[in-house]
């Protein structure tokens, strides 16, 4: 008996689907097309990934959403500067605390633009909590207990 490649099990199909090809789908036979396609997600879930899709290929284009940049305060220079950082960081969370802005608004730079979005390596994460954790229990030590140290 054949065990077959590891993609060949009928579970693969139930994949979450790529946002462009989600997006294309959308765009060439329509919503319910695509809702058909992806049958085991709810409309709304498949209507948030083709709105990703088609934010990565306005991205890959060079274009920006107008209805998004009409409700923003930030300017092109300062969300530009925003996405930089995040990449310098790599991570969108350190970015958020850098440059102040929150790190939902980060991810939404990152998805119009068409960018993957930065993440630190397991071993940073790891060295990042154990710096954190480190920086936690020496703020809790009373001041007695520093000094006997």
């Amino acid at each position: 008996m054949s065990k077959g490649k590891p993609g060949d099990s009928p579970l693969s199909v139930y994949q979450v689907p790529d946002p462009v090809v989600a997006a294309r789908l959308a765009q060439s036979h329509g919503m319910d097309a695509a809702v058909g396609r992806y049958f085991w997600l709810s409309r709304a879930a498949v209507e948030k990934i083709v709105q990703h899709g088609r934010e990565m290929l306005r991205g890959q284009t060079g274009e920006t959403s107008p209805v998004a940049r009409a409700h923003r305060k930030t300017t092109r220079e300062q969300e530009d500067a925003a996405v930089a950082a995040a990449i310098r960081l790599g991570s969108v969370h350190r970015a958020s605390r850098e440059t102040g802005y929150q790190h939902t608004f980060l991810l939404t730079l990152f998805r119009e633009r068409g960018l993957p979005i930065p993440r630190l390596s397991r071993e940073e994460r790891v060295k990042a909590v154990l710096a954190g954790q480190a920086r936690a229990a020496a703020a809790s030590e009373t001041p007695t207990e520093r000094t006997a140290a």
